[in-house]
């Protein structure tokens, strides 16, 4: 099992390139959910302290297809350890391309059972990013019945809403208030949530830091510590507690979706 740290910042990866086995970078303008992205420049700077994992998972458009094309090319010669990818035609791009960057299928909330995964692995596709809403036992199956590196999202804040449009934004100028910041918040029933509103869209955030610790996912290949919208210093300080099998972490042990059945009747 290894240890995979999506970064927020250099200065991230710096104060843990010893603590973990690798990172995760989003991508400029071809990655969504994440508070900071990063340049194919940064992305060698980083991967040449530890080679990294490069997340493209925005759906691509048409007119973003040369992008796309030019990026694939130049992420090639950075010899990183693969592409996390959502957009299913990056798999055909690998194959017409020739392209030689490993391939991780990620799509969130897609992520869901093992027959899929396989059929992925059939395709070219080397690993797996599991959806963080499966149960544990449900994530123990997939692991069981698959032969691909598996990743699970151990640590970090859970994106619950997904919108293309700019809701917050569309809101603000529709009763012409201040725009203010990109990140704002949302209270309902005495919780509060974090809502992301850029150019890719609108995202809303758990109310609540997923830290499921206390789990054993020795199983996994990955193990995912997600950085968005939590300090530099927490992230280390979770991570050094964990390595050193303390368990006092600032953000309490909360498993999310890990013993919560999802079951749909239809009437």
């Amino acid at each position: 099992m290894s240890l995979a740290l999506q970064i927020s910042s250099i200065d991230m990866a710096m104060d843990a390139k010893d603590l973990v086995d690798t990172f995760i970078i989003p991508i400029d303008d071809l990655s969504v959910n994440y508070e900071k992205t990063f340049n194919l420049n940064e992305i060698k700077q980083i991967n040449d302290i530890k080679k990294s994992f490069v997340v493209i998972n925005k759906n691509i458009h048409n007119s973003e297809l040369f992008k796309l094309k030019q990026v694939l090319l130049e992420i090639e010669k950075l010899n990183v350890k693969g592409i996390i990818f959502y957009d299913i035609g990056i798999v055909s791009l690998k194959k017409k391309m020739n392209l030689k960057t490993p391939l991780v299928w990620h799509q969130e909330h897609l992520a869901t059972n093992y027959q899929t995964v396989n059929y992925w692995k059939k395709n070219g596709v080397g690993a797996v990013y599991l959806s963080s809403e499966l149960t544990k036992r449900e994530l123990d199956e997939i692991a069981g019945k698959t032969d691909i590196k598996t990743f699970v999202l151990v640590f970090g804040y859970l994106p619950m809403f997904t919108s293309r449009r700019n809701l917050v934004k569309n809101y603000l100028e529709t009763f012409d208030l201040t725009k203010g910041k990109k990140r704002k918040t949302i209270r309902k029933e005495g919780k509060s949530y974090i809502i992301s509103d850029t150019e890719s869209g609108t995202v809303v955030y758990s109310n609540y830091v997923l830290n499921a610790l206390d789990e054993d996912f020795s199983n996994f290949d990955y193990i995912v510590f997600n950085s968005n919208y939590i300090k530099k210093s927490d992230v280390i300080d979770t991570i050094k507690k964990y390595k050193e099998g303390k368990n006092d972490y600032k953000y309490p042990i909360n498993h999310g979706f890990l013993y919560q059945e999802t079951i749909y009747k239809v009437k």
